[in-house]
Protein backbone atom coordinates (compact mmCIF):
# COMPACT_ATOMS: atom_id res chain seq x y z
CA UNK A 1 0.00 0.00 0.00
CA UNK A 2 1.25 3.53 -0.84
CA UNK A 3 2.29 5.85 1.93
CA UNK A 4 0.40 9.09 2.53
CA UNK A 5 3.33 11.14 1.22
CA UNK A 6 3.18 9.42 -2.17
CA UNK A 7 -0.55 9.89 -2.73
CA UNK A 8 -1.42 12.95 -4.79
CA UNK A 9 -4.11 15.40 -3.68
CA UNK A 10 -6.53 14.07 -6.26
CA UNK A 11 -5.96 10.53 -5.09
CA UNK A 12 -6.56 11.64 -1.51
CA UNK A 13 -9.88 13.17 -2.54
CA UNK A 14 -10.85 9.95 -4.33
CA UNK A 15 -9.96 7.97 -1.22
CA UNK A 16 -12.03 10.28 1.02
CA UNK A 17 -14.97 10.01 -1.37
CA UNK A 18 -14.75 6.21 -1.51
CA UNK A 19 -14.61 6.02 2.30
CA UNK A 20 -17.72 8.19 2.49
CA UNK A 21 -16.05 11.04 4.35
CA UNK A 22 -16.99 13.56 1.64
CA UNK A 23 -19.93 13.62 -0.76
CA UNK A 24 -19.74 13.68 -4.57
CA UNK A 25 -20.62 17.39 -4.59
CA UNK A 26 -17.87 18.20 -2.09
CA UNK A 27 -15.45 16.12 -4.14
CA UNK A 28 -16.31 18.06 -7.31
CA UNK A 29 -16.02 21.41 -5.48
CA UNK A 30 -12.63 20.53 -4.01
CA UNK A 31 -11.36 19.17 -7.32
CA UNK A 32 -12.48 22.37 -9.07
CA UNK A 33 -10.84 24.53 -6.41
CA UNK A 34 -7.55 22.66 -6.82
CA UNK A 35 -7.56 23.18 -10.58
CA UNK A 36 -8.37 26.91 -10.25
CA UNK A 37 -5.55 27.76 -7.82
CA UNK A 38 -2.72 26.83 -10.21
CA UNK A 39 -3.55 29.42 -12.94
CA UNK A 40 -4.11 32.12 -10.30
CA UNK A 41 -0.54 31.62 -9.06
CA UNK A 42 0.80 31.96 -12.62
CA UNK A 43 -1.20 35.16 -13.21
CA UNK A 44 0.24 36.72 -10.06
CA UNK A 45 3.78 36.22 -11.36
CA UNK A 46 2.99 37.67 -14.81
CA UNK A 47 3.04 41.35 -13.75
CA UNK A 48 6.56 41.04 -12.35
CA UNK A 49 7.71 39.56 -15.64
CA UNK A 50 6.08 42.42 -17.53
CA UNK A 51 7.56 44.91 -15.08
CA UNK A 52 11.01 43.37 -15.45
CA UNK A 53 10.69 43.52 -19.23
CA UNK A 54 9.66 47.17 -19.06
CA UNK A 55 12.62 47.98 -16.79
CA UNK A 56 14.95 46.12 -19.14
CA UNK A 57 13.66 48.03 -22.17
CA UNK A 58 13.96 51.34 -20.32
CA UNK A 59 17.49 50.38 -19.29
CA UNK A 60 18.39 49.70 -22.93
CA UNK A 61 16.92 53.05 -23.95
CA UNK A 62 18.87 54.84 -21.20
CA UNK A 63 22.10 53.14 -22.22
CA UNK A 64 21.61 54.02 -25.90
CA UNK A 65 20.84 57.66 -25.01
CA UNK A 66 23.93 57.78 -22.84
CA UNK A 67 26.13 56.46 -25.66
CA UNK A 68 24.51 58.85 -28.14
CA UNK A 69 25.13 61.73 -25.72
CA UNK A 70 28.83 60.98 -25.79
CA UNK A 71 29.37 59.89 -29.39
CA UNK A 72 27.18 62.37 -31.34
CA UNK A 73 28.56 65.57 -29.76
CA UNK A 74 32.09 64.26 -30.25
CA UNK A 75 31.47 63.60 -33.94
CA UNK A 76 29.74 66.97 -34.43
CA UNK A 77 32.60 68.73 -32.66
CA UNK A 78 35.31 67.04 -34.72
CA UNK A 79 33.56 67.64 -38.04
CA UNK A 80 32.67 71.27 -37.22
CA UNK A 81 36.12 72.02 -35.84
CA UNK A 82 37.76 70.62 -38.95
CA UNK A 83 35.34 72.48 -41.25
CA UNK A 84 35.89 75.87 -39.60
CA UNK A 85 39.60 75.44 -39.06
CA UNK A 86 39.18 75.82 -35.32
CA UNK A 87 38.32 79.51 -35.58
CA UNK A 88 35.05 79.20 -33.72
CA UNK A 89 36.01 76.46 -31.30
CA UNK A 90 34.27 78.02 -28.30
CA UNK A 91 30.92 78.28 -30.10
CA UNK A 92 31.21 74.74 -31.46
CA UNK A 93 32.09 73.42 -28.01
CA UNK A 94 29.12 75.19 -26.44
CA UNK A 95 26.72 73.72 -28.99
CA UNK A 96 28.18 70.24 -28.54
CA UNK A 97 28.03 70.54 -24.75
CA UNK A 98 24.35 71.55 -24.99
CA UNK A 99 23.69 68.53 -27.25
CA UNK A 100 25.46 66.30 -24.76
CA UNK A 101 23.39 67.63 -21.84
CA UNK A 102 20.15 67.26 -23.84
CA UNK A 103 20.90 63.58 -24.46
CA UNK A 104 22.47 62.73 -21.11
CA UNK A 105 19.76 64.23 -18.91
CA UNK A 106 16.94 61.91 -20.11
CA UNK A 107 19.42 59.02 -20.08
CA UNK A 108 20.16 59.74 -16.42
CA UNK A 109 16.45 59.91 -15.56
CA UNK A 110 15.71 56.66 -17.44
CA UNK A 111 18.74 55.02 -15.82
CA UNK A 112 17.53 55.92 -12.34
CA UNK A 113 14.02 54.66 -13.14
CA UNK A 114 15.42 51.38 -14.50
CA UNK A 115 17.94 51.02 -11.65
CA UNK A 116 17.12 47.33 -10.93
CA UNK A 117 18.37 46.50 -14.43
CA UNK A 118 22.10 46.18 -15.11
CA UNK A 119 21.98 48.64 -18.00
CA UNK A 120 20.26 51.21 -15.80
CA UNK A 121 23.07 50.97 -13.25
CA UNK A 122 25.72 51.14 -15.99
CA UNK A 123 24.07 54.23 -17.46
CA UNK A 124 23.93 56.09 -14.16
CA UNK A 125 27.52 55.14 -13.29
CA UNK A 126 28.79 56.22 -16.72
CA UNK A 127 26.99 59.57 -16.64
CA UNK A 128 28.27 60.29 -13.14
CA UNK A 129 31.77 59.43 -14.36
CA UNK A 130 31.47 61.82 -17.31
CA UNK A 131 30.19 64.58 -15.01
CA UNK A 132 33.09 64.01 -12.61
CA UNK A 133 35.60 64.17 -15.47
CA UNK A 134 34.12 67.44 -16.75
CA UNK A 135 34.07 68.97 -13.27
CA UNK A 136 37.64 67.83 -12.62
CA UNK A 137 38.77 69.35 -15.93
CA UNK A 138 37.33 72.75 -15.01
CA UNK A 139 38.49 72.71 -11.39
CA UNK A 140 42.02 71.38 -11.80
CA UNK A 141 44.58 73.62 -13.50
CA UNK A 142 45.77 72.57 -16.94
Amino acid sequence: MESAANISSEQELLQLRSEGKITETEYQDLLGAMSRTAPAAEEASAPTTTEQTAKRNLGKTAFCLMLAGIILPTIVFLISFAATGGGEGDVIFSVCLALCVLLELPALVFGVISWPDTLGKATVASIIGVILLLVARWILPA
